[in-house]
């Protein structure tokens, strides 16, 4: 998150111009960045588990450390906003304006510290930074938006990979798509015949 704030290695990747433009192409990247790296905290909730209170993955664990940081940003950065009380209308503010400032500093701030603790081994110290970073805790977020979560969870995403294939007679090189079903998945494996 830090270092996606660098306009000449977005530059690289073929958005904008190298120039720190919040506005332009690489800003779009870096607020869809911001703004999928603050959903995915919420949507790690998923993988907390409010029995025993703790997380079953650690990236979800991180994901979720990250979107507090940007929380506790200040400035109005990132909010969570909601008018009932059952957070059934949640959603994230996040102000695309305050990426290269407030939120930049945030996760500088955060990364900085978890630097230091681990370097000098405070092991103490790190652990307890980083485990009320990622506590969720049974009342707002794992009560309240953890229910958000599980009521909004979309079915995963399945890929089925296209296979292409040549005509010797001709030359001529095609490709065929399959449905992103599990018949798809069997009927794309069944066609490059393994």
């Amino acid at each position: 998150m830090y270092l996606s704030c660098e306009f000449p290695v977005l530059k690289i990747f073929g958005f904008g111009d190298g120039s720190e433009d919040i506005n332009g192409p690489a800003g779009d990247v870096l607020y869809a960045s911001y703004l999928s790296m603050a959903r995915a905290g919420l949507a790690s909730l998923e993988m907390w588990d409010p029995k025993s209170q703790k997380w079953g993955q650690a990236h979800s664990q991180a994901r979720f450390s990250i979107l507090k940081s940007f929380l506790e940003a200040g400035d109005d950065f990132c909010k969570l906003d909601y008018t009932k009380d059952d957070l059934s209308d949640l959603t994230i503010k996040l102000d695309r304006s305050k990426i290269l400032t407030a939120g930049r500093k945030a996760v500088a701030d955060y990364l900085q510290k978890l630097h230091v603790y681990k370097s000098t081994a405070d092991v103490k110290t790190g652990s307890d930074f980083y485990l009320g970073m990622s506590n969720v805790g049974l009342d707002f977020w794992g009560t309240k938006v953890r229910n958000v979560v599980l009521d909004n969870k979309q079915p995963r995403k399945v890929f089925i990979q296209a296979n292409s294939t040549l005509d010797e007679a001709t030359g001529n090189v095609s490709i065929k798509h399959y449905d992103a079903t599990l018949l798809g998945m069997i009927e794309s494996w069944s066609d490059r015949n393994l």
